[in-house]
């Protein structure tokens, strides 16, 4: 797929790290957490997003320029 693409760390059970990865392909991403992995977002639209959070733009340019990017919870 070659559109940007959102995932999340999770868990088997639900559990998440409140890690989330915007990339081109899931063989970008990197290694998740131990015993959690990355799951896509379906209907994620890149543009919808930026609407929202402005901030945004500066991790998806982030995305182009290394094939992901990660945004850690504060």
């Amino acid at each position: 797929m070659s559109r940007l693409q959102k995932f999340v760390e999770q868990g088997g059970y639900g559990e998440r790290t409140g890690r989330t990865a915007y990339a081109f392909n899931a063989s970008n991403l990197p290694e998740a957490t131990k015993g959690l992995d990355w799951r896509p977002i379906a209907g994620f639209s890149p543009a919808d997003e930026v609407l929202e959070d402005p901030n945004l733009k500066q991790v998806f340019e982030a995305a182009l320029k290394h094939g992901y990017a990660l945004v850690t919870p504060a």
